[in-house]
């Protein structure tokens, strides 16, 4: 086995362990949401789980070839980000997303009006 390779026997179901803990606290987010933008992010990062997922069963099971899943998979990820990006872009923001970008100035603070008394004193 490749178990030698990874240092001691406990890491790689220990990585295992911690990346399905993560993989249920990003569903929870998915599930919840509260916005659409959060939900894509939250899929980006099933797939860089999953990825990592791929890339654990490739050492522990010294089969090379499911790194070519992993970089397979990643490009798709990338691909449907973008896409999810452009499709935003292309929609527009709804109700809940009333941010505007660039933000928008605050409004100009004029000085307070100087009385006719103060303006002798300072000629």
């Amino acid at each position: 086995m490749m178990n030698e390779i990874a240092g001691a026997a406990w890491v790689l179901p220990l990585t295992f362990a911690l990346q399905g803990l993560s993989a249920l606290l990003i569903l929870a987010r998915l599930v919840r949401g509260p916005r659409a933008t959060d939900r894509v992010v939250a899929i980006d990062a099933l797939t860089m789980i999953g990825i990592g997922v791929i890339a654990l069963l490739a050492l522990s099971g010294a089969q090379p070839m499911l790194l070519d899943a992993a970089v397979v998979l990643a490009l798709v990820s990338f691909l449907g980000t973008t896409a999810f990006i452009l499709m935003f872009r292309r929609r527009g923001r709804g109700p809940d997303e009333s941010v505007t970008w660039p933000a928008p100035r605050p409004p100009a603070i004029e000085p307070p009006a100087l009385s006719p008394r103060a303006l002798e004193e300072r000629s």
